[in-house]
């Protein structure tokens, strides 16, 4: 079991490594403590200046929907009007800049993802972002699959946390998270 896990994640360590690099090239949320996103250097951070909570809170969504979110996903989860994603997505879009691994907005447009290729329609996702609950659970499983040998895995997990999952969301945010599984309870 041991190997497979291993080998089912080869890039854990990189990943670990770049999120605790302060050159990080790539824009990071943190969910496990106050939300908070760190953009990268191609990111625009005066596209946020004046809905950060708004917009952070987007990218949590982004982030823990992998499968994708359409307009009418976001809308309802969020609490706007459907015509007011795609205003937002531009700015999140400018927000968290190109990925310079690929070339590709992190968010691309909604057409052109491999959510949109899955569903067949329209669906926003969020690619090359590095999220500390992603990275929590990959060193759990590689911990604990390594048994006594995991401990650093284990640690360097506890070492993401830094207070409550998704706290300090905007006022009146996070209802999408009492849907479905409660994963800020899960966390």
């Amino acid at each position: 079991t041991r190997d497979e896990v291993e080998q089912a994640d080869p890039n854990l360590d990189d990943d670990v490594r770049t999120w605790f690099d302060p050159r990080c090239d790539l824009p990071k949320l943190k969910v496990l403590g106050p939300v908070t996103v760190r953009v990268a250097p191609t990111g625009q951070p005066t596209q946020a200046a004046s809905r950060q909570p708004f917009l952070s809170e987007l990218l949590a969504y982004l982030a823990t929907h992998p499968a994708g979110a359409t307009t009418e996903e976001i809308a309802d989860a969020l609490g706007i009007q459907p015509h007011r994603v795609r205003k937002h997505m531009v700015a999140l879009r400018a927000w968290l800049g190109t990925n310079p691994r690929t070339g590709r907005p992190h968010i691309p447009n909604s057409r052109q993802t491999a959510a949109a290729k899955d569903r067949g329609s329209a669906a926003y996702q969020v690619e090359g972002l590095l999220m500390d609950a992603d990275l929590f659970r990959r060193l759990r499983v590689r911990g604990e699959a390594r048994g006594t040998e995991g401990l650093d895995d284990l640690q360097q997990a506890l070492a993401l946390v830094t207070g409550t999952p998704f706290a300090d969301l905007r006022v009146k945010g996070g209802a999408w998270l009492a849907d479905g599984d409660r994963l800020d309870q899960i966390l």
